[in-house]
Parts: structure tokens; sequence; C-alpha cells
């Protein structure tokens, strides 16, 4: 506790020092675009050398191309005050960019160092999509070493959180039948739009009146978009169903989340660059009796065996991170990456490795944690990576209360109690266990287009 009581005067400090007349010289920044295109950003503080260390900013997911240097994430004054370079990559791919971010960090790294040298350690840090691939960074071969990585609300769950895309979007066509129905893209997988369908300046996925403007449909079926009052009775039942099939309490989250399971799985799905046209998605056998007319009527698919490992073998978090430290923190009613991600995370690390905690809300928000939480985690992490004993969620939430005290906005919400759902009580197992993620000395498996055998489709 007398290390993390350090850190948390280091933090003050620093945060005296970064919000203050007093800061020091003003770190050198670099950008612009690496060779595979993707744009980078990278800061040093002053005095930084070769040995010492980098935070490496992994944003979240981000369904338009990049076309600037990508944020260095919501620390980064305090980090750059403590002595941390920082560096992030805007990724070469939109949408779910974990097909190619090990290489685009490769890349990073390489640029980081032909400008101030190798870093000592890294550490990975970053929220949603960006905190798995911090968790992915963690367990990656041939880069410097990771003492301790930072994930907020992770998608821990990896592949398995398409399943709850495809659940959601073959149920909409159940649901939504002559009532508000979707385009459809090419066969055999009509369900997947094909790439020019997707419109390509989406961006931010949570923007509810961008999102509705291009899912007409939706709107048309459900009356999300309407006041309740507005709304007649066959598009409120519709609306009911979708939301108590999808486990969803909150209609924005709904919109949002009918979004990823439209644009982002067909991406997945299209993309030359993903899974070029073959289908990674199994809903045959799968049981969805919570709603007798769905299960009855979802069409059943069934996944090429080649598209479904390489979905897995690029997205999935195993755990093989060494000896390093994760602390990873969830907010509580998130409704796009819920709680229950963190069961991965807690059945692929040794609890002596893993600090998972959960922040208490009122209503739901994805990764809606304030600055004092978010800057506690930090220093936690950063104490316990040093030598300090591990953090749990009672340290955690009285250091928070130091920060609030010392006027860092709060308030501190860490839950000791907190208990998280099975995930396979949100997302429906699939019918058979998957085929196993290639070992880690091995690429995932290639892509050779056109495939032997597609996916079935049949009501």
């Amino acid at each position: 506790m007398n290390r993390m009581i350090r850190h948390l005067q280091a933090a003050l400090l620093a945060l005296g020092c970064a919000w203050g007349a007093a800061a020091a010289a003003a770190p050198q920044e670099f950008s612009g675009v690496a060779p595979s295109g993707a744009w980078y950003r990278i800061a040093l503080p002053d005095g930084w050398k070769a040995g010492d260390a980098l935070v490496l900013y992994q944003h979240g997911l981000d369904f338009q191309d990049a076309t600037e240097p990508p944020s260095l994430g919501p620390l980064r004054e305090v980090m750059l005050q403590e002595g941390y370079a920082v560096a992030a990559t805007s990724f070469r791919q939109r949408g779910w960019a974990l097909f190619t971010a090990m290489q685009d960090n490769r890349e990073l790294l390489a640029l980081f160092e032909q400008l101030a040298g190798r870093p000592g350690e890294i550490v990975p840090f970053g929220g949603s999509l960006g905190g798995l691939v911090a968790l992915k960074l963690a367990e990656t071969r041939g880069l410097p070493p990771v003492r301790g990585a930072y994930a907020l609300c992770p998608a821990a769950a990896g592949s398995r959180l398409w399943d709850a895309a495809i659940d959601a979007r073959l149920a909409y066509d159940v649901v939504c039948r002559d009532a508000g129905e979707l385009p459809l893209g090419s066969q055999p997988l009509s369900w997947a739009l094909d790439a020019d369908q997707i419109p390509a300046d989406l961006g931010d996925l949570s923007d509810q009146a961008l999102v509705l403007r291009t899912l007409l449909p939706v709107n048309q079926c459900t009356g999300v978009s309407l006041p309740s009052y507005l709304r007649n009775d066959a598009m409120q039942r519709r609306l009911d169903r979708l939301m108590a099939f999808t486990h969803i309490t909150d209609e924005k989250f709904l919109v949002t989340n009918l979004a990823y399971s439209i644009y982002v799985l067909s991406d997945i799905v299209r993309a030359p660059d993903k899974l070029g046209g073959a289908n990674p998605f199994t809903t045959a056998g799968v049981d969805y009796g919570s709603d007798p007319d769905i299960d009855a009527g979802i069409a059943r698919i069934v996944a090429d065996p080649l598209a479904a490992a390489r979905l897995r073998a690029y997205s999935d978090f195993r755990g093989d991170v060494g000896t390093a430290k994760v602390l990873s923190l969830h907010t509580s009613r998130d409704e796009l990456v819920i709680p229950s991600n963190q069961a991965f995370l807690r059945e692929a690390l040794p609890a002596d490795q893993l600090t998972s905690v959960i922040v208490d809300e009122d209503a739901p928000t994805h990764c809606g944690f304030n600055e004092a939480e978010g800057l506690a985690g930090w220093e936690a992490l950063r104490a316990w990576k040093d030598g300090a004993p591990q953090p749990d969620a009672t340290a955690l939430q009285s250091a928070c209360t130091a920060l609030v005290d010392a006027g860092v906005a709060g308030p501190c919400r860490f839950d000791a109690d907190a208990e998280i759902a099975p995930f396979d009580s949100i997302v429906r197992p699939r019918p058979s266990p998957p085929l196993s993620v290639p070992p880690r000395s091995t690429e995932p498996p290639p892509l050779h287009p056109p495939y032997g055998t597609r996916a079935s489709q049949v009501r």
C-alpha cells in the first residue's frame, strides 16, 4: 500500500504539472502515416531515453478509415509527466481491426525505435476493442517486455461477441418480416451486406442520429427513434421482442448493437483483408427457446470451419502473458461490451496476475468511467507491476477517494461485491466446441478463397 500511495502522490504531482502553470518542457511529438497506411502519433517526455518505458495506447472500434493521427488517450498528460513515452496507431483497418492490429503495433514500435530508441518495457492500454488489443499485445511475442497491461471494458470475449451479433441480425429478420426488412447482400450470405452497401463514413456507431439515418428499416419496424407515445402497438411489440431477445434494456444501446450486427459484422465477412466473403458463424442447433417464434423462424447457418478458425485466431485472448500483471475495469451496466466479458479474463489468467473490478453505475454506459476511477486504476497498476501488493476493489476505492479529495473528478464507484452473469446466459452457446486456436508459434490459418465449402443457409 505504501508503494501505491507513493504512486498516487506522484500522480497528483503530475496532475498539478499537467494542469497548472508549472508544467515541464513540452513533450516532443511526432505523427504521420506509416508504410501500411495507418496513421500514428508519438509523444516523448523531456529526458526520455532508450530503455525507458512506453505506453502503447489502443483506441476503440471506429467504423471510418482514419484521416488524421490518433489520440494518445485520456491519461496522456499524466503519463508523460510520469516519464512514460506514449504512442498510438490508428490501425490500417476500420471496424474490427484485430486482423492487423498486432502488425500495426509492431510497425508503430519500429517507427518509435527509429525516432527514440528501443523501450525497456511497454505498457499496453486501451478500452473496448482497444482493451482487447492491449490484452493481446501482452501475449504477443517478440515485443519489449510487458510487466503490466491496463484494459478498460475490454471486448475480452473476442469472437464470441460476434455470436451475439449474428443472433441479433437474424432475429431481426424474423421479428421485422414485412415491417422494415433490411437490404440483403449477395447469396449465399444474404444477411451480410456487400462491401459497396456498407456506408464508408459511419465512424462512431453510438451516434444515434447518424446510424438511424442509414437504418431507416429499423425505425420503420420498431419506431425506436420516436417518442413511445407516437409508436403504434405493433412497433412497440416488435421493439420489446428485440430488446428481450438481445438482453438490452436501453433503446439507444439496441440501435448501437444493431449497427454493429449489420455493418461491422458485414465488414468482417466481406472485407478482402478480413474473411473475404466466408462465413464464420453457426446458428444451426442453437437453442433460441426464449422466443419460440424466433427459434422456429431464424435462419440456420453453418460456419465455414476455416473462416471460424481465422476469426478466433485473430480475436481471442488466450492468457499467455508470462508474468505480466493485468488490471481491468468494467462498468456494471454496459450493454455493448457486457460485464460478462470479464469472465474470459478470470478464466484465462491466474488470480494473482489479474485484478478485475466492476464499477457500479446507475444507468447503462459503455466504458463510462470518470476521471478519478480511470486514474486510480492506472496508478494501482503502476504500483503493482513495480512490486507493490496486488490491488483489489477496496484498495482502488480508497485510492480513488484520495484523488477526489485532491480535486480530481469523481465519484468513486468500485464495487467489491459485484457479481457478473455467465456469458452463456446472455449470448447463447454454440452447439459444439470451437476448433482449437492455432499455437502461438504459428500464424492464423491463411485465407485462400474460394473456399472448398461455403456455409449453407436454410430455413
